[in-house]
């Protein structure tokens, strides 16, 4: 365990929490890289099948950490391009491209850190939850993270999110389709670990096959998308 990363394993069952509780935990570089590194590991052990994120406190992820190089007088440029490559692999979830992700997401999940709760596989939510995208409000674009929104709730939704900065409930996030489950705040562990269970007592060759079509046929045209789900589960792996 790091100081802003809790890894725990129950079984075939991985949970990293983050643990920046006291900075909404924002993503700072220290956050990104332990994360970074513990899905490359968790993707690497046989031994786990699912991985569970979740965050300590009453906030899942404020976005990235915009104090982190604040009063520095050195030039943190080649530090912030590293954190912000980091930031985009997370946000793909390359570094675990065949094991199901389980974003628990109880407390706002805004900018960055909506973007990592929906990179997740299922995302499920408390009624605490909010999402949304407020860096227009500081006058800053949405830009990194803005194609994997577009790529998840459309055009038009994504602008709207984007440009007004509002910030939605969970209702509206599972009618947008960036929700999968809605569950009471003292409820949400125990059921994620629930349908973590559940897909744990399952083929893990199914399930990374089913994640690589999921993932891969938003990007390709229909048939081709078909072709592609008969080569993988040809294949049964990646």
């Amino acid at each position: 365990m790091s100081d802003v990363l809790r890894i725990e394993r129950n079984g075939a069952l991985l949970r990293l929490t983050m643990t920046r509780s006291d900075k909404r935990n924002a993503l700072n570089s220290e956050l990104v890289e332990a994360l970074d590194t513990a899905l490359a590991e968790a993707n690497a052990d046989d031994a786990v099948q699912v991985i569970m994120l979740a965050a300590k406190g009453s906030v899942f992820c404020a976005g990235a950490d915009i104090r982190e190089f604040a009063g520095r007088t050195d030039d943190t440029s080649a530090l912030s391009a590293k954190r912000s490559a980091g930031m985009g692999r997370l946000f793909l979830m390359s570094q675990v491209r065949t094991k199901p992700v389980i974003a628990v997401v109880d407390g706002p999940a805004l900018g960055g850190g909506a973007a990592l709760a929906i990179a997740c596989d299922i995302v499920m939510a408390s009624n605490e939850a909010k999402f949304g995208y407020p860096e227009i409000k500081g006058g800053f674009a949405v830009a990194g993270v803005l194609p994997l929104l577009v790529k998840h709730v459309g055009r038009k939704a994504a602008f709207d999110l984007c440009a007004t900065g509002r910030s939605i409930d969970v209702e509206e996030a599972r009618l947008m389709g960036l929700v999968t489950y809605v569950v009471d705040s003292e409820d949400i562990l125990m059921e994620a670990e629930r349908v973590a269970e559940q897909l744990a007592g399952y083929s893990p060759d199914a399930l990374s096959v089913m994640k690589q079509i999921v993932q891969k046929s938003g990007d390709l045209p229909l048939d081709e998308a078909i072709v592609y789900a008969r080569t993988v589960k040809a294949l049964g792996n990646d």
